[in-house]
């Protein structure tokens, strides 16, 4: 391929240079950089639901709306967390049950999402 069809970053690197960084990373270090940040983004959006649900919607949601809303939100939060602990066992060599990886890769984000979509929903109603 000729230099000139290879796009750059601003820093200088070609994205064959980006890839072939990315393919060398293993997965258990990508793994847990996504709990770790699906875990701190369920505490920020616990703390909005919260905070929008007493404040601001309080006459319109009702408090068991809410504490399903939010109670999905920090279920994804704890099996993201439970998972991030189990990869650093892993890496130090314990015996932990990699079966529950495979089930929080999945079960993680959709108990977030299901909270998120819970907690729109009741945005949206509330407004009808």
């Amino acid at each position: 391929m000729k230099k000139w069809l290879i796009p750059r970053d601003p820093l200088g690197s070609t994205d064959e240079e980006l890839l072939s960084e990315f393919r060398e990373i293993d997965a258990e270090n990508l793994s847990y950089d996504y709990f770790k940040n699906l875990t701190s983004l369920s505490v920020l959006t616990l703390g909005g639901v919260l905070t929008l649900s007493e404040k601001v919607f309080a006459e319109q949601i009702e408090v068991w709306q809410m504490l399903v809303a939010s109670g999905l939100v920090a279920a994804g939060g704890i099996v993201a967390l439970q998972c991030q602990a189990d990869i650093v066992q892993v890496s130090r060599g314990k015996k932990a049950p990699t079966s529950w990886l495979r089930y929080g890769h999945r079960l993680a984000p959709a108990l977030f999402g299901g909270g998120i979509g819970a907690f729109m929903a009741l945005l949206a109603s509330s407004f009808v």
